[in-house]
């Protein structure tokens, strides 16, 4: 996909409201580790073997909680705004942050500020950035004929959060693929020139040069083993708020209605690896192996609304859309 224009401004605005993600410790350690890597050296004419191992260095560090939680705040709004911007609803809004509160408040990561909001944008699709930031596409919810589908699809995307993917993947060598050859050459450049300085690589350049991959990865689907992870962790917030597991695959079996086999777009629901008849066959054997005692059900808070301004669709466009 395109990676979308940058808007500088934007992005000084999202580091200023992450609270002086600068200062985070992980990424301080990039200037060391660029030491540590075969072939860096650090001085400016090795620019471009410095951008060929952006993939070497960011595999060195270690993301904190804390790093977490500034790369999510740092993006957060610009991606809303890249996918369409918040739905002009304030009720619907709330609707969707009452209906996610049991999912969230299932989470052994209280420290992260978790978020959701519904976008307005007509494909099916939801994401989650590292540190708990979450967006629901509008055209989703036209699509989920139950409470449980809309909870299966929550708890899939707080799992991504829960469970750090979006370090995980960003430490994925095969991440670097969709930066540019500038883009790395920024990254570089700055723990270059910030060598020894505390937190120097998070300032607007590095987060620029990481922004087309990052947003590729939470709409268009994280590797197969950590999907998978994502799809597992449904059946423990199903069973924590004491929804049916038994339901935990319903929205799966829409999507394989609303997107065939052969359809080439992919997004986080139906990325092409895994497949999702085998994402199902998973979930349901989670399902049957898991033991654990199922709480009482809190409702539906929110779902009401949610139905009102986004009936069930009773036809399938086959198009990944509204």
């Amino acid at each position: 996909m395109d990676h979308p224009r940058i808007d500088r401004r934007g992005l000084i605005t999202g580091v200023a409201a992450a609270g002086a993600a600068a200062a985070t410790p992980a990424f301080a350690q990039l200037s060391s580790v660029l030491g540590n890597v075969p072939g860096l050296s650090g001085r400016a004419a090795d620019v471009a073997n410095l951008a060929g191992k952006v993939g070497d260095v960011l595999v060195s560090m270690k993301f904190s909680e804390e790093d977490e939680i500034a790369l999510g705040q740092g993006y957060y709004e610009r991606f809303i705004d890249q996918s369409g911007g918040r739905y002009n609803s304030r009720l619907d809004q709330e609707a969707l942050a009452d209906f996610a509160r049991p999912v969230i408040a299932t989470t052994k990561r209280a420290g992260l500020p978790w978020e959701i909001a519904l976008i307005d944008n007509d494909t099916v699709n939801a994401w989650c950035l590292p540190g708990g930031k979450m967006g629901v596409h509008k055209g989703l919810i036209r699509y989920v004929a139950s409470p449980e589908e809309l909870a299966a699809v929550i708890s899939h995307e707080a799992g991504h959060g829960e469970l750090s993917h979006g370090v995980a993947q960003i430490k994925n060598k095969r991440f670097t693929q969709g930066m540019t050859d500038i883009a790395k050459q920024q990254v570089v450049e700055q723990a270059t020139k910030k060598a020894g300085a505390l937190g120097g690589l998070v300032t607007d350049t590095f987060l620029t040069a990481m922004e087309g991959p990052i947003f590729n990865m939470i709409t268009s689907g994280y590797s197969q083993d950590l999907e998978y992870a994502a799809d597992g962790h449904i059946v423990g917030v199903f069973h924590t708020i004491g929804y049916d597991p038994g339901h935990a695959t319903d929205f799966y079996n829409t999507m394989l209605r609303l997107v065939p086999p052969d359809t080439k777009a992919t997004t986080s629901l139906y990325a092409t690896h895994p497949g999702t008849k085998d994402r199902i066959k998973r979930l349901q054997a989670a399902v049957k192996k898991d033991k654990s005692a199922m709480g009482s059900n809190v409702g539906h808070p929110g779902w009401e609304q949610l139905k009102t301004s986004f009936p069930t669709r009773t036809h399938f466009r086959l198009n990944g859309t509204a």
